[in-house]
């Protein structure tokens, strides 16, 4: 009888605390490298290792798959106070894959908001974030290793050519604009059809998701090099119902930036700079609920104020994504500011769906979950 007691309180007394000590350790040890730009395998690695060093706070699910078979994963953000159904800050990068700055700006906004929690936790005390940091890694892959101004998916479309833009694969305005975008050879590609690409279809999910459990309120893409706060509409030159809001927080971003590092960002309703096109995901996310939509354009200029667009020096990427930082805490603050749980949203602004989401997101997060606290018993009792 005392033999199973004593070996209880063992355990209890010794290997609780031990656990407790790996945790501390294991935390300290999650590092976001940005001494060069992170590979597919880099970024998962990463995501990984902070969702079992966080699991309080971080829930990282894998919601598809890409056309080459690789994870498209999302990052669920919260302050671990338990409230259910907050509203939801969702930001994706790397729709264009030559954008390589996009995921390390959104993996340091990841950072930023788990590992150091404390001095952001305004931005999380009643609201969530979602974040997919790399939408398009087939493409990113290939742009890394063989083409690196290439910036569709890696789809094949027959004759040779290849990939599709994902930034003109959504379904509002489809195809609309002018004629590349029905060029199966051409970089403004827009697919086959709306949602061709399985890319894009994960992304629509994820909005539909949030969009019927009246969670949304915005979308956020990020993309380069163009230093620019774009918002609806892009398909065609009206404005939104909401232009006042959109122009506020564009401002608010753009000053934010502009106090912080000099560098000058353009808010402006997207149509009114580069014409009307169609099948945008900014377009797609406020047509079907989301109040709030916008493509942040961050710079692509070194600090040798030489403009590097798409690929800035190695050294340049922890400044640039410290100051794309700024522009997106700015976005966070301004909208929980004008978007507070007190505010009602409009009727309206909820579109109820239908045929959004077939996968069933409750057991691929249970399965998710339990892989990843696999991995962290096994290397904690295993390998020490």
């Amino acid at each position: 009888m005392w033999t199973p007691l004593c070996a209880i309180v063992f355990l209890v007394v010794i290997v609780s605390p031990l656990a407790e000590t790996s945790s501390i350790r294991r935390r300290k040890s999650i590092r976001l490298q940005l001494s060069d730009y992170l590979s597919y395998d880099g970024v998962m690695s990463y995501l990984d290792r902070l969702a079992i060093a966080h699991s309080d706070r971080v829930t990282l699910k894998e919601v598809g798959r890409s056309y080459e078979n690789r994870a498209l994963k999302l990052v669920m953000i919260t302050n671990g106070d338990g409230r259910q159904g907050k509203r939801v800050i969702f930001l994706d990068a790397a729709l264009h894959a030559r954008e390589w700055m996009t995921p390390a700006a959104a993996l340091y906004a990841i950072n930023k908001l788990v590992v150091e929690f404390e001095e952001n936790a305004h931005l999380l005390a009643d609201f969530d974030w979602h974040i997919m940091p790399l939408v398009n890694p087939d493409g990113y892959e290939y742009s890394r290793s063989k083409d690196r101004y290439w910036r569709n998916t890696r789809t094949p479309n027959g004759g040779g050519c290849f990939g599709t833009n994902l930034n003109r694969n959504f379904e509002v305005g489809w195809a609309e604009g002018f004629p590349e975008l029905k060029d199966p050879c051409d970089e403004n590609y827009a697919g086959n059809e709306p949602f061709s690409e399985v890319e894009s279809r994960t992304v629509r999910d994820i909005m539909h998701s949030l969009v019927e459990s009246e969670r949304a309120v915005m979308y956020l893409s990020l993309h380069t090099a163009n230093r620019s706060v774009f918002y609806p509409w892009v398909y065609e030159s009206t404005p939104v119902p909401n232009q006042g809001e959109h122009d506020e927080i564009a401002k608010y971003v753009a000053d934010q930036i502009f106090q912080s590092t000099g560098t000058v960002i353009k808010p402006r309703q997207a149509a009114q700079y580069s014409g009307t096109f169609g099948g945008t995901s900014m377009d797609y996310a406020y047509k079907v609920g989301f109040p709030l939509s916008f493509v942040f354009e961050m710079s692509g200029t070194g600090g040798d104020h030489v403009e590097y667009k798409f690929f800035p020096p190695t050294w340049d990427i922890r400044r640039l994504a410290d100051e794309s930082w700024t522009g997106i805490r700015a976005f966070g603050e301004k909208v929980i500011e004008i978007y507070p749980p007190s505010r009602q949203l409009k009727p309206s602004q909820i579109q109820r769906l239908t045929g959004s989401a077939s996968r069933n997101w409750g057991l691929s997060s249970m399965v998710g979950t339990t892989t990843l606290l696999l991995v962290y018993f096994t290397n904690n009792f295993v390998s020490h």
